[in-house]
């Protein structure tokens, strides 16, 4: 009698049993679901009716394994209509109710709700039973079936029940099946792998007699029931029937995730392999950059880069159109492109470029893989039709996708699973694994992950398939860490080259990150590889010029570098081209003054009321001044001269005075969703905050009830009992609404009550915390017993 005292009582609803877990089973439950704490819920019946959110179930249910998955549709198809499981099989059982997708006891568990619509109509890829298919058939369709299979013909119910009672009896439906022919068998299969539901030309050509076609003779033998004109459903007996029939070996192991076929080598060896495609990676962004100094892309009214700049990038880069916008993607997504703000906006690399630039390698491939692995952009879609049938451009609002990040980590993760320098001889191996640790997904997003791969290869993520160290040391969260293993791994940066004399340069191995800047302005990259050919001519010289360089300095840089002695006819190229440079100038002004004499001219420049405006003479009758046309009428103005502006023509105008206007209102900023609580401290507290304004509701309930019976009852309780608990030093739970109307739970350790104010200290804080009297919903003294 004892022990069954002790045995706690079965749980009667969702609520009761999330109260009934331990604190860390409920921690557990908000890490597995994280949606279930965002925001924090008041208390267990708030916390139980999140659980049964139709979308927080749906993720849960999506996220599942393939055995997980399987035992939960098991459940579904073994649930009477109060979603309750007698005798349920025990294997795997505790994954699910760590998800709280069941609840209850091993031996009765409940679906929580929305569970059953969340897995949907057809669990496990079967119909619906006979009973509820051909209920809903009409006696027109269904009576040829009866007189078909030798039944006695009846109107509805009671033909269904008939038919239904046939096909429940396994042997008759054997017989059923071995009565078909191979077209006919050859549907049924493939309907009973799921899901059950075909597309049919006019179904009541069965009920005619014109049976045409094999899915006809079938629903002529009841074998397929119409649902409607042109679909039909496989009853989920028959199903049953076929699987148990079919050699399923694959569901048989089910429970163990695939194993692929692996490539090993050595660890160091795959670093090295990934190291290549690091610094083409490194390169290409480079060219990115230089191309689009050269020749911005215009920004588009819609967003995005147009088809042919994409085009010409890609040509510059020497790279196909999808490589050319991943790269496009990643600069942007790094920060180290953006769209200018001018009345004609292009793209251009931005200031954090020449920063980024002057960094080591393994420095210049972090930033870009960590932009990579949080952008939530899908490159893989540039180029394809979108919504309304538009291309989707490079850059554009149209390639956004949020769970792509998450997607990202998930196939990494895979790959992560293997041995260090295993690599899987296939890549179809990777996408079955993905398969059988998250099957529902995996269907939808098969070519995502194909896409991720591509993407990861080209990066230098991946390298001939594996996981590099530096990679997985860059999942772990850790920078410096991986910048320091792909450090090892790369060439050691060079800071000498070798010129030819037919005037290009070999370098021989990566170049030393300055040495490459200068390198790429004076001369054009032809191959990449072990070593780089650069090749210096007349144009890439003037180039240089252009960007402040002059043919002194070009000359100290080769004589600088070069392991070899500088050829002749290059000395001559620089000096030759120095020598033309800047001969012919050119500039801009924002306004000019002219007049036909030239005393009156000279006297403005003698003005001082004039020298702001920095006029300068280019010629005897015209002057020159950087400041804007206005500004120069009102400076000449009121120092006494009387201006008159003209137009390009050289009639005059007149220029009115532009109204004020207020600076433009800064872009608001994104939304960003909240995080739930990272560790197993957080979620633990979150867990006693739980527990605590569990208490506190309880104890609100309980007052609210007494002061239904007694107004006014409940203010004076709480009044005493903060006095009680100032006095004695007392600690209180305070139950308190928040003015968003949710409810908190506090505890608390009173020091003084005044002004319509409880102050003291709280839990965990070392601040001093206060709450309005008038918004506090109930109190209790902590340690103090319920009852």
């Amino acid at each position: 009698m004892a022990g069954e005292r002790d045995t706690p009582p079965r749980a009667t609803s969702l609520t009761d049993w999330l109260r009934s877990r331990a604190d860390g089973d409920l921690v557990r439950l908000l890490r597995l679901r994280p949606d279930l704490a965002l925001p924090a819920p008041a208390d267990i019946p708030a916390l139980a009716a999140r659980v049964g959110v139709r979308s927080s179930t749906q993720r849960a249910v999506d996220g599942l394994s393939a055995p997980a998955l399987r035992l939960l549709e098991t459940l579904v198809l073994a649930a009477g209509p109060d979603d309750a499981v007698d005798d349920p099989p025990a294997a795997g059982l505790a994954a699910l109710f760590d998800l709280a997708l069941v609840w209850g006891d091993p031996d009765l568990v409940h679906l929580s709700p929305t569970v059953r619509e969340s897995v949907g109509p057809y669990p496990a890829g079967l119909g619906r039973p006979a009973a509820t298919l051909f209920a809903a058939v009409p006696e027109l369709h269904i009576v040829p079936v009866l007189r078909g299979l030798g039944l006695p013909v009846a109107g509805q119910p009671k033909a269904a029940a008939a038919l239904a009672a046939r096909l429940s009896d396994p042997a008759q439906v054997g017989a059923l099946i071995d009565a078909v022919d191979d077209a006919e068998r050859d549907i049924l299969r493939r309907l009973a792998a799921g899901p059950p539901v075909g597309s049919v030309r006019n179904t009541r050509l069965a009920a005619s007699g014109d049976a045409a076609s094999a899915a006809h003779q079938l629903m002529a033998r009841g074998l397929l029931a119409p649902i409607d004109s042109q679909r039909v459903e496989l009853p989920r007996e028959i199903a049953l029937v076929l699987r148990e029939r079919a050699d399923d070996g694959d569901a048989a192991d089910v429970g163990a995730p695939p194993q692929p076929e692996l490539v090993t080598r050595a660890p160091d060896e795959l670093d090295r392999l990934g190291s290549t495609a690091v610094l083409e990676l490194i390169r290409l962004v480079d060219a990115l950059a230089d191309e689009w100094t050269a020749q911005p892309p215009a920004l588009l009214r819609a967003g995005g880069v147009g088809v042919r700049d994409l085009r010409r990038t890609a040509r510059a880069l020497r790279v196909d159109e999808p490589a050319a916008a991943l790269i496009a993607e990643v600069a942007y997504a790094a920060g180290l492109v953006n769209a200018t703000n001018g009345i004609e906006p292009v793209f251009l690399p931005s200031t954090e470029y020449d920063v980024w630039r002057g960094r080591e390698p393994a420095q210049r491939w972090t930033a870009l893989a960590s932009a990579w692995l949080a952008m939530t952009r899908q490159p893989s879609l540039v180029n394809q039709r979108g919504e309304r049938d538009r291309v989707i451009s490079a850059l554009g609002p149209d390639v956004e996708r949020g769970t792509l990040p998450a997607t990202r980590r998930q196939v990494l993760a895979a790959l992560a699973q293997l041995p260090p320098g295993a690599a899987p001889a296939d890549r179809a191996d990777v996408l079955a694994l993905l398969a059988w640790q998250q099957p529902r997904r995996a269907s939808g997003q098969r070519q995502l992950a194909e896409a991720v791969l591509a993407e990861a290869d080209a990066l230098g993520v991946t390298a001939a398939g594996g996981l590099p160290g530096y990679t997985r040391t860059l999942l772990a969260g850790s920078a410096a860490p991986a910048e320091h293993a792909l450090s090892r791994a790369l060439p050691e940066p060079v800071d000498h080259f070798l010129v030819q004399p037919d005037l290009t340069v070999i370098v021989p191995g990566p170049p030393e990150p300055r040495m490459g800047v200068e390198l790429a302005t004076l001369a054009d990259l032809e191959s990449t590889g072990g070593a780089s050919a650069y090749r210096i001519t007349e144009r890439t010289v003037r180039r240089a010029l252009d960007s402040g360089r002059t043919g002194a300095q070009l000359a100290a840089f080769i004589a600088q570098h070069s392991r070899t002695p500088v050829p002749q006819a290059l000395s001559y190229l620089i000096d030759d081209a120095a020598r033309r440079h800047g001969v012919l100038r050119s500039g801009a002004a924002s306004a000019y003054l002219r007049c036909d004499d030239e005393a009156l001219l000279a006297r403005v420049l003698a003005d001082r009321a004039a020298d702001g405006l920095r006029l300068r003479r280019v010629a005897p009758t015209v002057l020159v001044s950087e400041a804007p046309v206005a500004q120069v009428l009102e400076v000449l103005r009121d120092a006494g001269f009387a201006p008159a502006a003209e137009a390009p023509g050289g009639e005059l105008i007149t220029l009115g005075i532009e109204a004020a206007r207020a600076p433009s209102r800064p872009a608001s900023r994104p939304l960003v969703s909240r995080t739930a609580a990272g560790t197993d401290g957080q979620l633990a507290e979150l867990v006693r905050r739980l527990r605590a304004g569990d208490a506190v509701s309880e104890l609100g309930r309980r007052m609210q009830s007494i002061a239904a019976q007694v107004p006014g009852v409940t203010s004076a309780a709480i009044m005493d009992l903060l006095r009680s608990a100032v006095r004695e030093e007392r600690t209180v739970w305070l139950g308190c609404a928040e003015p968003d109307g949710t409810s908190t739970a506090h505890e608390l350790t009173p020091i003084s009550l005044a002004a319509g104010y409880v102050r003291g200290y709280e839990r965990g804080k070392a601040q001093l915390s206060a709450f309005p009297v008038h918004r506090i919903t109930s109190v209790q003294l902590a340690g103090e017993d319920d009852d």
